[in-house]
């Protein structure tokens, strides 16, 4: 592994280790390529996590999937695809197929970085980049057990807004483009509209 976990306090620990941990167990193993099979409530355009301060949405084409929808008082957990295929084809475009998990708790410190989230995950931290909206890390493995087909390969990314952390996660089918440098500006946008949208911005 050539990602090394900086030396880092027991709080910082417990934060990489919660946006480490395996944020894909609601899905099973669902397809995120194949729109006929997918069934369920409608897709949300947004929706709101930690007591309404944190707002999720996804770029033009995705939506959150509200059986993912997780709430709590100081955090939660929402999960972004594609609106065509939430919805078996019958809304939004055709768009690039891949699945971001946004997972929101407490703050306690500064973001993980990105080699912090490879060494928590026991992998290597293929590349990284500082973006505008936070600074991610391209995983070598971890997910695989995403969905169907999903590549090994995926971006991650952490950032502090208000008194929340903020944990993203992007997952796409094997060669995808979002599993380069694709998937980390699609992660940039995310987090750019959660840190517009949210009352914890203000």
């Amino acid at each position: 592994m050539t990602a090394i976990l900086k030396p880092i306090g027991t709080a910082l620990l417990g934060a990489v280790l919660l946006l480490g941990c395996n944020d894909t167990a609601p899905f099973g193993s669902m397809s995120l390529v194949d729109p006929s099979v997918q069934t369920g409530p409608a897709p949300l355009l947004s929706a709101t996590l930690a007591s309404g301060r944190i707002t999720v949405s996804g770029p033009d084409g995705y939506c959150i999937d509200r059986t993912t929808l997780r709430r709590a008082a100081s955090g939660g957990f929402a999960a972004i695809a594609s609106c065509n295929i939430l919805t078996g084809g019958q809304h939004g475009p055709q768009v690039e197929p891949g699945l971001v998990t946004v997972t929101v708790s407490r703050a306690n410190g500064v973001a993980p970085s990105p080699s912090d989230l490879a060494g928590a995950l026991g992998t290597e931290l293929l590349n990284s980049r500082e973006l505008s909206a936070l600074s991610v890390g391209q995983m070598a493995s971890g997910g695989a057990s995403a969905f169907d087909g999903s590549d090994p390969r995926h971006w991650r990314g952490a950032f502090v807004l208000g008194d929340h952390l903020i944990g993203v996660t992007l997952y796409a089918p094997r060669n995808s483009p979002l599993t380069g440098a694709q998937g980390a500006a699609f992660l940039n946008t995310v987090s750019s509209r959660i840190r517009a949208r949210s009352e914890a911005g203000t």
